[in-house]
């Protein structure tokens, strides 16, 4: 549990910081969310238990919310802004974003499942587990990157991979290493970071976790 709570104070916002940072209501922000207009929280961590102080002990229980901390900036766009033009500027952004990334060498194709399944993973608070901060240029970055390093590394050792796709291996790996979250401790084992930068560049760039 201390482990957790260390992660989620140093990477993410609670709900009260959030609610502060905006200037929102928590009626407020819970409209925004019903109306598909602002992401869930990335983790809620249902408590219960004890504290003793000089007063004495007593029970405790409750929920905690956290979120990225790139939701700042999102509700206080989705404020003055319906549902259908926050998400045509999420799709705008995206490939945007995609578009930057194939300039660079750098393949980036929309995911397979399209930007409705993009959208709906945002707004259920998915994108803020596994980016770093939550934005959508991180998004759109992540998804492309953990899609080509695994076609990139489905051959099964490093002497199957020439030079160019070696090089084209290590650019991915290190934006990716760049915008995706560290992960929570219970997470990251299981965590495309354990198999898409720790695991590739152990098995192919010859560097550790």
């Amino acid at each position: 549990m201390r482990a957790l709570l260390d992660y989620l104070h140093t990477y993410f916002m609670s709900e009260p910081q959030l609610l502060f940072r905006c200037g929102l209501a928590p009626e407020r922000l819970a409209e925004l969310q019903r109306e598909g207009r602002a992401p869930l929280p990335s983790y809620r961590l249902r408590c219960a238990g004890a504290v003793t102080s000089y007063f004495g002990e007593r029970a405790l229980g409750g929920e905690l919310a956290w979120y990225p901390q790139a939701m700042t900036e999102w509700l206080i766009a989705a404020e003055h802004a319906e549902a259908a033009t926050l998400r045509a500027r999420f799709d705008r952004r995206y490939r945007a974003e995609l578009a930057r990334l194939a300039e660079q060498g750098l393949p980036a194709a929309e995911p397979a499942g399209g930007l409705d399944e993009e959208w709906a993973h945002f707004l259920a608070g998915a994108y803020g587990v596994c980016t770093r901060h939550g934005r959508v240029e991180q998004i759109a970055a992540k998804e492309a990157m953990v899609a080509l390093i695994d076609r990139l590394t489905e051959r099964q050792t490093r002497a199957f991979l020439p030079e160019a796709e070696l090089a084209l291996l290590r650019r991915a790996v290190d934006l990716l290493d760049e915008v995706e979250a560290w992960f929570a401790p219970h997470e990251r084992a299981a965590s495309s970071r354990a198999r898409c930068v720790d695991g590739a560049r152990r098995r192919y760039l010859g560097g550790g976790a």
